[in-house]
């Protein structure tokens, strides 16, 4: 499996508090059956790329990250370490990542982490998706199921991914970590066809664990050669940089099902 999305480096963000708690999430992963995993920090343009600090954080970040990757060199794990961000959205988000795509995109590539506050949508999102994606951007939506927006609206969603967007939910929100709502809004999206990627978005080895495999068993009504799509095919396309393999026509959610789509299925 290819876990798209945690908080692995310390010291950057709310995720692994040390570099020991950073190993044990490591090993945690490897034995749950991760084979590459991606440590993306949030990163809030403002601070990370304020005119006093800019290189001071670029340095520190690639230097975490090189001693991230060291330390699973070192224990000999056999899970490949890369590199990505979860990039809060900012009006100049669009210029930052042609300026710095190597911090902003997932393994150098041209996909990249979106979030949003959790009770919010900015305005004018669509028009900044279209222009993004213009400049040869992909922006894969993450946990949109714990956005207060889209729970009341999934068609939302629908929407943004018509337009050439991707998303991505967290393996704990199908296990209830974040509520009710936030579950059932995620196996709303999976029934609608409108996930790319189920990631871990780990924060610690306690809490937040890292791990996937739970899901063959939590979502087992579904196929499993759909979930090695969303677990294993989607997220190496990703970070290979190529096309995700075709999930299927996305359905709106406020699609009223008639006898012709009975038939249709």
């Amino acid at each position: 499996m290819v876990d798209l999305h945690t908080h692995l480096i310390p010291g950057v963000d709310e995720g692994a508090g040390s570099f020991d708690e950073s190993l044990r999430m490591l090993r945690a992963a490897e034995a749950d059956g991760t084979t590459i995993i991606l440590a993306t920090p949030h990163i809030v343009l403002n601070m990370f790329f304020s005119p006093m600090s800019i290189q001071k954080n670029i340095q520190g970040l690639d230097s975490k990250f090189r001693r991230l990757q060291q330390i699973a060199s070192d224990k000999e794990l056999s899970l490949q370490v890369l590199r990505g961000a979860e990039v809060y959205f900012d009006t100049g988000l669009r210029e930052k990542l042609v300026e710095y795509p190597g911090i902003l995109t997932i393994n150098g590539s041209d996909y990249f982490l979106l979030e949003f506050p959790s009770s919010f949508i900015f305005p004018g999102l669509k028009e900044f998706l279209f222009d993004v994606m213009t400049d040869g951007f992909i922006p894969i939506i993450s946990h949109p199921e714990r956005n207060r927006v889209f729970q009341q609206d999934p068609a939302l969603l629908y929407q943004f991914l018509q337009l050439g967007a991707l998303s991505q939910v967290d393996a704990g929100s199908i296990r209830g970590d974040f509520g009710n709502t936030a579950r059932y809004t995620a196996l709303q999206f999976l029934k609608n066809n409108l996930v790319h990627v189920i990631a871990s978005d780990a924060h610690n080895s306690s809490t937040r664990p890292p791990g996937l495999s739970f899901l063959y068993d939590a979502l087992k009504d579904f196929p499993k050669k759909w979930l090695d799509t969303l677990l294993k095919h989607n997220p190496n396309a990703i970070i290979s940089n190529n096309p995700p393999p075709d999930i299927g026509p996305l359905e709106d959610p406020e699609h009223k099902s008639s006898i012709f789509d009975f038939f249709k299925r």
